[in-house]
Order: structure tokens, then sequence, then C-alpha cells
């Protein structure tokens, strides 16, 4: 059987984010392909052949000269402006530094320098404080004169100066009049590095676990919150496995230096909207009460989540290690509208299926369950199953109707309610947890 080869996530991740960039490095490299070297005409050509020669190069070096240039250039810039801008910067360079050289001097002339010159102009003063500006420029210009003094009419250097102008002018005109403060973007790979950090700020295992899960599972569904090309904050969520319109908030940290400046709950604020817009109607945010030396890590996060109006839903004492509880929080989406009521089901017994330890536990089990006609089955011998192996605690999260058909017998299983999740699976259908402490501590 043949198998399907199929690209790193990794790699494809790049590529979707920058796939203006890579497009037009692939439209350079097919044009190449089919056509080779590209001799400079010399004869009159229709203008449309002028404006399609920006993809033709003289030769090997000069073809990979422009899309190492295009890809530093065109990365940083659709990173910062998004796909269309990038595209419509790419265009505005294609038509008015063709049009210009080809009214200034001739038709003589292949490549994709001008767009590369645009490209690598806006990421170098986009990325550079307003203070050296001025600085920037000078070198440009100094490349620019060199380019004229020793170039000749082996370069389009009309291209190459408008191109430059329209780079560097939409560079500084978006960071001059563009909009303020931070900005909570789509976390691209580039960002990696810098989020690994901030999480690292705060607990060295969280930061090896985010970078784990970032480079296996994808960073789909996370952002960063960006001010001027510096991360200051990274923020996320992921989609419940049970049910479809409520999501979990993920990896959540602000740099250390800007804690205080309100960067936190305006990383929440912006999320916020942006699941109200994927009609999502709860989110639940789990935390715990890590104390490191007698410091409570995730205070500061814990009072943001209440200035929200995020409220406890569910504490399980002594969860993560003995000494560290698991907190739920549950934010209600206050635009959306309430459903009807879920039907009532028709069973109301469960079977205990298995058991599995509790991601980031030390010896806490959660059993596994399906619907059963009436009673409770297989509970013993799972309770059991965990004893054997050495579990602290059994938890088991159930519908409330359940829940409730099935208390007496949870009760007399030594099994008590933690709390619950409020409208978990719908509106007045919860989500109960309960908990049986086989080491005698709750």
């Amino acid at each position: 059987m043949w198998a399907r080869w199929a690209w790193p996530d990794g790699v494809m991740d790049v590529l979707r984010a920058s796939s203006v960039t890579f497009a037009v490095f692939g439209l350079c490299i097919l044009a190449y392909w089919q056509n080779g070297a590209a001799s400079v005409p010399y004869d009159p050509i229709p203008i449309s052949d002028v404006f399609l020669n920006v993809f033709m190069h003289g030769d090997i070096p000069h073809l990979l000269m422009n899309l190492v240039m295009l890809v530093l250039g065109g990365q940083i810039t659709e990173q910062r402006i998004g796909h269309w801008q990038t595209f419509l910067l790419i265009i505005a360079c294609i038509a008015v530094g063709t049009s210009v050289q080809l009214a200034m001097v001739d038709q003589r002339f292949v490549g994709i320098s001008g767009p590369v010159y645009g490209l690598v102009t806006y990421a170098v003063i986009a990325t550079a404080e307003p203070k050296n500006w001025w600085f920037l420029c000078l070198v440009i210009l100094g490349v620019i004169t060199l380019e004229i003094l020793f170039g000749g009419r082996s370069i389009a250097i009309y291209a190459h100066i408008f191109s430059t102008l329209i780079g560097g002018s939409y560079a500084m005109f978006g960071s001059l009049f563009g909009s303020k403060g931070p900005q909570l973007k789509p976390m691209q790979l580039t960002h990696l590095s810098k989020v690994v950090q901030i999480i690292k700020e705060t607990d060295d295992d969280d930061a090896a676990e985010a970078e784990n899960e970032f480079l296996n599972d994808g960073i789909e569904d996370m952002f960063v919150l960006l001010e001027r090309g510096e991360v200051l904050g990274v923020i996320g969520y992921s989609h419940d496995d049970q049910v479809d319109d409520v999501v979990w908030l993920s990896w959540t940290y602000l740099r250390k230096d800007c804690a205080g400046e309100g960067l936190g709950a305006y990383m929440l604020n912006d999320l916020l909207g942006k699941l109200k817009a994927k009609g999502i109607r709860k989110i639940f945010i789990a935390t715990s009460d890590y104390d490191h030396f007698g410091k409570l890590i995730y205070a500061a996060a814990h009072k943001m989540y209440a200035e929200f109006g995020a409220a406890v839903e569910l504490t399980i004492p002594a969860y993560h290690t003995v000494t560290e509880a698991k907190i739920v929080y549950g934010l209600d989406n206050p635009e959306f509208d309430a459903g009807p009521s879920p039907a009532m089901p028709s069973s109301t017994g469960i079977s205990i299926t298995g058991s599995a330890l509790e991601p980031e536990t030390e010896g806490v089990f959660g059993l596994t369950w399906q619907e059963a006609p009436v009673g409770l089955a297989g509970i013993d011998y799972a309770v059991d199953q965990v004893k054997m192996r050495g579990g602290r605690k059994v938890v088991l999260a159930l519908p409330s109707d359940l829940s409730d058909a099935n208390a007496d017998t949870l009760k007399s299983h030594k099994f008590e309610v933690c709390g619950r999740l409020d409208n978990y699976y719908n509106f007045g259908l919860h989500q109960v947890w309960w908990i049986c402490s086989l080491d005698g501590k709750y």
C-alpha cells in the first residue's frame, strides 16, 4: 500500500503564515523552470510582458539573491500586516516601480527586485524604533546611491527607488497613523521562542509542556499580544471534547515587565470578542492554587478572571499534588441566546467502563462511563483497580440528570459532590463532579 506523504505541521504553519510571499517565490521558480535564464529585451515588447518580466531572472545567482531577500522581507511584512496588505504592497511596487522604470529608461529589465526592495524596506523600518528611522533612511539612501554610482544600466534603479519609497512610506505611515497600542494577532511559529520564554518566567515545567504542545499539535486558536513587533503576552483557547459551543482557556501568560498595565484584561476581552463571533456560549478556565514558597503564582490571574465576571464553579483539593488544588472558573457569554431546555434521556443508569490517570496529577484517576438502562454498574471493580495502581483519589464527572438519579448509590460508595460546571452540556444541564478519596483525605 502506498503511504501518503505530507508536509510536517511546522512547515505547513510557516507556509500558511507567509502564503503570499511563498506564492510569489513559487511564481519566480516556475518562470525560471519553464523559460530558463531570461534575456533582457532590447526590442519593444507589449506592456503586459513588461510587467510579467518581474518574475523572470537573468541567471541563477540573480534568481537566488532575489528569492533570499524576498523570504527575509516578505515573512516579516506578512506577519505584521497580513496577507492582503502584503499582496497589495507587492502589486503597488510592481505597478509603480515598473511603470516609472519604463517611462524613465526603457523596457530592458527583468526580475522581482523592485517588490523585494519594497518588502525589505517595510520590514526594516516597521520593526525598528522610530528614533532609529533617520539612521535607517541614511543607510537605505547610501545603498541606493552606491547602486546609482556603480550599478549603471545593469540595475533597474527607478524600480528600486520607487519600491523602496512605497515600502518605507507604508511602514512609517502605518506606525505613525495606524492603530495605537498592543494588538492581539494570531500566533505564528516565528513567535514560538518568545512565547516559551514568557511562560518560562512563571513556570519552567509549563514552558516545556507548552513548547511540546505547540510543536506537536500546532498553534491554531492561539494569539499573541504584539506591540511594534515585540511579543508581550500569549492567550488562546481549545475546543471542548464533548460540547461544540464550549471552549477552555488555553496558555495565557503576560511578560513580567508588562504586569499591572491592564494588558491581561485586554487580551482576555479581545479573545472573548472573537469567541462571541464564533457562537461560543461559555468559556471555562482551569487553573490551580499553586503555591511557590508562600507565593500564589496565579493570584493575579484569578483576580482578573473574577473582575471579568467569571466565578469559581469547581474546586478539587489535593488534585494536581497533595498541596495543589484544581480550580475551574466559568464565564458565560452574555450575548448568547438561550436555547430550549434539553430533553430528558430515557435511561437513568450508568455503567463504569474503566479508569485513567488524570492529566497533570499525582495519583488521581478519572472514571469513564456509558449510559445504561438503570442503576450504577462496575464502580466497585473500577475503584479496586485504582487502588491497585496506587491511586489517591477517584473522580467521576456526570450530567446533572444522571448524577441526580444515581446520587444515593454514589454516596453509599463514599463518593461526594465537589462541585459542578454550570450549563456545561446545555442550559440547565450541568456537569457534576464526584470524588472518592482513597487516602482518607478530601
